[in-house]
């Protein structure tokens, strides 16, 4: 409200400014100018006859209308504007304040005004704009606000108590648990702990008793015992008496309950005001320090201070104390600290034995030189006074002077105390003051020159630091270079490269992607002697050496042929087969078959030696593919085929004749000799039981309960084999099982390098 009130005597100071404008406007009416329109343009020039005269008015006739030859409007008078063809006053017309169209708006809880051109607010009785934002109008509401009570100064507060605010009046609205109004005042609060007050316990005018020279207390709501009044004690504990001794001068309970005045030096006790007390003096002494705790503690004939009467000291010399004989003052010695070495008494105590070099300490001590400084005498030691320069006292005092070179001491570099710290692999030092690298150790060197990180430089695998500093080690062909023992070497090698010769010195010298004896690896040799993209260019051609079983073998040779495969059977079944009918040069892989019907010769025959070093050369020299099946491993225990033998991967024990069921090993579901297969299937078979052979490169993929290792593979650089345990031709359905087709196929494919 007080601020609404401001904001009022405000605008009566703008209004009566205001008038003047608006008794202008009357008198420009007045004259007969109020009927014409405005327009405030300084540059009208078209002009017109003027008009008729005006009518006359009840005592005069009317004008003769001959004075006006221009339509050129008057311009408005100061405080007006022209607004839609009228001249407004903008100082005070709330639709157009400060200007034509400006709105001054109502408010919430208020009304607004237009004061010297500006937009005001008036508050409603029992609001205020307290947050003096207009865009909220008088959001205060004071008649019933505790934080604004009456108006936005006033915050309703009341010790202990819940604050009210009715009809703009602060009141209290309860008290809070506990404390209670008891004096009725309302500046205070509720200023009664109804808890501890004993005047008012538990209730407003409950006063606890009080027993003899003892006081009440409220302890939680409840009168009890609240000690002695001052002076007094309890002190036979009997509540029945009260406090029945007076402290204040008993001398056997002074100041507190038993306490006994106890015997002062040279002195007679007593209790006054509740504290022992000296009563009298022993002759010859004084209390001349009025300390009762060292009773009468002056005797006048010896105290240089109290010589004869308390107050009364002896005259000094410089540096000297007197002393005090028979109550008389006299002499007596020196200062703390000084001494009279000249033995002239009228000088006093002439030298001050805490600071002299010639009488440190006592008379005739001269203090000795300093070792690389000078000697002083403090505190009544000699000691050390300055350093010379690039030395210093970190320890052992004056007996050995300024020990320290601190231009040279690792411990104490530049100043006392200051440790060099220790380098990384090398050795500390401090040169000049400055601590610095000493040395480094072994295989490392400081070759930033930096002495923070030490000899961080590991020269034995650095490449930008091989073997010493900058010492780089240059970039090998197709590759990027190593530091390996202090000597560059090569590092790794560019994507599509390899140092397959293992020379460092002509980098990664071997495209991978397009080298045939090193197609994607070092060692993988193409058997068609081609190499794209890191992958060799397969052969689809396949030599099939049959056995005994022609029928059979054309079978798998149909589903070969039908799986994209160039196959050609040989002429000679396999026991026959000696490496030149026909040679194996234009074939991608070479399957052997011996598995014919039983009692036949591709059972019970050796193959050539000539047909197994060319097949073992097939593969391991030219990097062709091989595939065998179960009777592979039933030659070699027969001891045949041995020296095709390496090629073998199935260790035959005994034979199996029924359902085998081949399931791929996890880790190999997505190994391209599975592809297009379940991950188990059945055929009607006989089939080898036995374990693959432990080799560089040998992998069991998928097995069989009935035949232990059921396919089993070689992945070496150089050439591919896979074997099946499967009888082929010897079985009763030979080769006609699709799924055991498309192993095979898949076989094929694989170890001819086309997946």
């Amino acid at each position: 409200m007080r601020q609404a009130n401001h904001f009022s005597s405000q605008r009566r100071a703008v209004w009566m400014n205001s008038l003047k404008y608006l008794a202008g406007a009357l008198l420009i009416a007045a004259a007969g100018f109020g009927a014409a329109s405005c327009k405030n343009d300084a540059y009208c020039f078209s002009c017109e006859t003027g008009g008729d005269g005006g009518s006359g008015g009840n005592q005069g006739g009317g004008g003769t209308g001959t004075g006006g030859i221009s339509t050129c409007e008057e311009d408005c008078v100061d405080g007006t504007e022209c607004c839609n063809g009228s001249c407004v006053d903008v100082i005070a017309n709330t639709q157009h304040c400060g200007g034509c169209g400006k709105v001054c708006e109502d408010g919430a809880n208020g009304t607004a005004s237009c004061v010297a051109g500006k937009c005001t607010f008036e508050c409603g009785f029992g609001f205020a704009d307290c947050n003096l934002l207009s865009d909220d109008g008088c959001e205060v509401e004071v008649s019933s606000d505790p934080a604004h009570c009456g108006d936005c100064e006033t915050i309703c507060l009341f010790a202990n108590a819940t604050p009210q605010c009715a009809s703009g009046q602060c009141g209290i609205l309860m008290c809070n648990a506990g404390f209670d109004n008891c004096n009725g005042m309302l500046a205070d609060g509720c200023e009664t702990n109804l808890g501890t007050d004993p005047e008012n316990c538990s209730t407003c005018g409950n006063a606890c008793p009080s027993p003899p020279n003892a006081k009440p207390d409220c302890l939680a709501g409840q009168c009890a015992f609240g000690g002695c009044l001052l002076g007094f004690g309890d002190c036979d504990n009997d509540m029945v008496d009260g406090c029945e001794i007076d402290l204040t001068k008993d001398q056997n309970n002074c100041g507190t309950c038993g306490y006994v005045c106890p015997d002062l030096p040279n002195a007679t006790p007593t209790c006054n005001n509740a504290a022992c007390v000296i009563g009298a003096c022993d002759m010859g002494w004084a209390d001349c320090d009025a300390s009762t705790f060292d009773g009468c503690e002056s005797f006048l004939a010896t105290d240089v201070n109290n010589c004869g009467a308390c107050n009364q000291p002896c005259g000094m010399l410089p540096h000297a104390y007197p002393k005090c004989e028979n109550s008389q003052c006299a002499i007596g010695g020196c200062e703390a600290g000084f001494a009279d070495c000249d033995g002239i008494v009228l000088n006093g105590c002439e030298v001050d034995l805490s600071s002299d070099e010639a009488n440190c300490a006592s008379c005739g001590n001269v203090c000795p030189a300093i070792a690389n400084g000078t000697a002083k005498c403090s505190g009544f030691v000699c000691g050390i006074d300055t350093c010379n320069m690039g030395f210093a006292d970190c320890f052992g005092g004056a007996t050995d002077g300024c020990e320290t070179n601190l231009t040279s001491d690792v411990g104490h570099c530049g100043t006392c105390g200051n440790g060099c710290p220790n380098v990384p692999f090398g050795a500390k030092a401090c040169v000049n003051s400055m601590c610095t690298i000493g040395s480094c150790g072994q295989d490392h060197s400081d070759c930033n020159g930096n002495v923070m990180d030490g000899c961080e430089t590991d020269t034995t695998a650095d490449i930008m630091n091989c073997g010493g500093c900058n010492v780089v080690c240059p970039t090998p062909m197709n590759g990027t270079p190593s530091c390996a023992a202090s000597a560059c070497t090569l590092g790794t090698c560019d994507a599509g490269y390899a140092n397959c010769n293992n020379n460092a010195a002509d980098g990664c010298e071997f495209n991978t992607q397009s080298d045939a004896n090193n197609c994607g690896g070092c060692g993988i040799k193409c058997h068609s002697g081609m190499c794209s993209n890191a992958a060799c260019v397969c052969q689809k051609s396949v030599l099939l050496l049959p056995d005994d079983s022609p029928t059979g073998s054309a079978v798998l040779a149909t589903a070969l042929t039908a799986a994209g495969f160039t196959v050609t059977t040989a002429a000679v079944p396999s026991y026959q087969y000696n490496g030149t009918n026909p040679a194996l040069t234009n074939f991608g892989a070479v399957i052997v078959l011996s598995g014919g019907p039983s009692g036949q010769a591709s059972v019970t025959t050796d193959m050539p030696v000539a047909g197994q070093q060319a097949i073992l050369d097939f593969v391991n020299v030219a990097g062709g593919g091989l595939v065998l099946t179960e009777w592979a491993a039933y030659h070699v225990a027969s001891n045949r085929w041995q020296t095709l033998k390496p090629l073998v991967l199935l260790q035959r024990t005994v034979a199996y004749s029924g359902q085998v069921v081949y399931t791929i090993d996890p880790g190999f579901t997505a190994h391209p000799l599975w592809l297009g297969l379940p991950a188990s299937f059945t055929i009607a078979s006989t089939s080898n039981v036995g374990t693959a052979k432990i080799g560089t490169g040998i992998t069991r993929i998928a097995g069989s309960p009935q035949a232990i290792d059921a396919v089993a593979i070689r992945d070496t650089p150089v050439g591919r084999v896979a074997e099946i345990a499967h009888a082929g031709n010897y079985a009763p359905n030979g080769w006609s099982n699709t799924n055991v087709q498309k192993l095979v196929a898949n076989a094929v494919d694989w170890v001819a390098r086309c997946k």
